[in-house]
């Protein structure tokens, strides 16, 4: 009787196994996307959910959690959703590639005007991807990316589950916590914020925070020919608006790394047309007490009419001076930081000893930017900031050292190639001048300053003087680089008196 009983109880939970799984598996072994019905109403009572693990508690959990997103969203209340996945216990672990590291999500207005969830997907060693829900679509949508995390395709196959999930509203904090085990619901009520509040969605593009967006005068923008009065580019002024951004961000940071005082004294040699040097002393103006900029330029009536722009222009600009002059004329011996650029001087600067130091000299062409960073060096300026442009004097020797070398040289099959020699010409020669900063006693930088499609001349040399002694083997290390690409002339090493090779 007890054996005829077990049996009956082994064939009963057989025969609901076998249902359950024909009522819930499909091909392949993963879990179907199941309906839910909402009602017309808000309050949003699930029909039926789909289980994330083994028990009921789990399903209604999982289920609550993403119908409070939904409801925050509908009621105004919305903030922020974050769900963490698989973090990484080691700098390389291949095992992660393609798995999901974080999913931010916020609420957006598409350019349709409709209201979504965007989800930013951040992966282990893959690209991020965006992904937009409709509110109505929340429920399955969201449940779904919740239980079946997407691999990214450069990585595994199947990616790691979530560990938590995060939702902040006005009114609460909702989190999902041990997702990949037991999960818990927990909230949080705030206290102290106003509970009737509502969020609206943001912008589908983001508007990025630029620091000209954060001056109170950019009337310089429209004067010199760059905006409307709207603050609107121009046609064909949006790339150039972007490069003055670009520029002033970068100065900025170098600025702030110098640990300046409030009084600041910048040179922009080869100054053009000045949207630069416009730009970055209305910058310096709003952040610091006592700045006093001067552009310089070879074209006497160019510079008269910017300096015309400045003056009517008052304000923070009646410290902002253009003069003529060349890069060639003031590295022999005109004083920068102590009186200015005119004999006789000028009395908005305020002297080398109290003040940062600045000199800025962007596509000086050949060696011009060697004479720029020599005054930097020589008139002691705290930071200094190059773009270069052409490298001819270079060029001409490592086309005439490969002649002679030819096979026999270690690069032959790259060099061989004028193409090739073009590149490796600039790479030396802005790679000498960085070495010789450094034996200067500057830190330096060599990055890319704008995108290629502006210019091709776009490496940007930023150096900050330091206190700390240059390297022991620096000298050596000019030399291995110069001796290998046949460069005995250099003119920033002339300057100095560095001898490069016999």
């Amino acid at each position: 009787g007890m054996w005829m009983a077990f049996m009956f109880l082994l064939l009963h939970w057989g025969t609901g196994v076998m249902f359950a799984s024909a009522f819930h598996a499909k091909p392949g072994g993963t879990w179907p996307r199941q309906p839910f019905l909402i009602p017309s109403s808000r309050n949003l009572t699930p029909f039926f959910t789909t289980s994330l693990g083994s028990t009921k508690d789990s399903q209604s959990l999982v289920n609550e959690f993403v119908i409070q997103v939904q409801q925050s969203i509908f009621d105004r209340t919305f903030e922020s959703l974050t769900l963490n996945g698989a973090s990484k216990k080691k700098s390389k672990d291949e095992r992660l590639r393609g798995s999901i590291r974080q999913v931010q999500g916020r609420l957006i207005q598409t350019k349709k005007k409709k209201e979504a969830l965007q989800l930013t997907v951040k992966y282990h060693g893959a690209t991020d991807i965006c992904k937009n829900i409709s509110p109505d679509e929340i429920p399955t949508e969201l449940e779904q990316f919740i239980m079946e995390p997407l691999a990214s395709e450069w990585g595994v196959e199947t990616a790691k589950p979530f560990r938590t999930a995060e939702l902040k509203t006005m009114k609460e904090v909702v989190e999902l916590s041990s997702l990949a085990q037991k999960p818990k619901l927990q909230r949080k009520l705030l206290t102290g914020g106003n509970a009737n509040a509502k969020v609206q969605p943001a912008s589908h593009d983001r508007t990025k925070q630029v620091p000209l967006a954060q001056t109170s005068d950019t009337t310089f923008l429209t004067a010199l020919g760059l905006s409307k009065p709207d603050g609107s580019p121009r046609p064909g002024m949006s790339s150039k608006l972007r490069q003055c951004n670009k520029f002033v961000e970068i100065v900025k940071g170098l600025v702030e790394k110098a640990s300046a005082t409030n009084k600041i004294q910048v040179v922009d040699m080869g100054c053009g047309r000045g949207y630069l040097t416009f730009a970055l002393h209305s910058y310096l103006s709003e952040v610091y007490s006592n700045v006093a900029s001067v552009g310089i330029d070879v074209r006497p009536k160019l510079m008269a009419e910017v300096s015309g722009i400045a003056q009517s222009l008052g304000g923070p600009f009646e410290t902002l001076d253009f003069e003529t002059g060349s890069i060639e004329e003031i590295v022999t011996g005109t004083t920068l930081f102590e009186g200015g650029i005119s004999n006789g001087g000028d009395a908005n600067l305020t002297g080398k000893e109290s003040s940062l130091n600045i000199l800025i000299a962007l596509h000086a062409c050949d060696t011009a930017t060697d004479d720029a960073l020599w005054t930097g060096i020589s008139q002691g300026a705290d930071i200094i900031v190059v773009a270069p442009c052409c490298h001819k004097q270079v060029r001409a020797q490592l086309d005439a050292h490969v002649a002679s070398e030819k096979k026999k040289h270690p690069l032959f099959d790259i060099l061989k190639h004028g193409v090739y020699r073009e590149r490796i010409s600039e790479t030396v020669t802005d790679s000498l001048r960085a070495l010789l900063l450094e034996k200067a006693g500057y830190k330096v930088q060599v990055f890319e300053f704008i995108g290629g499609e502006h210019t091709s001349k776009n490496v940007m040399i930023t150096a900050i003087r330091s206190s700390k002694a240059a390297p022991r083997d620096i000298n050596e290390r000019i030399t291995e680089l110069s001796v290998l690409h046949g460069v005995k002339q250099q003119k920033l090493a002339a300057w100095m008196g560095h001898s490069l090779a016999d």
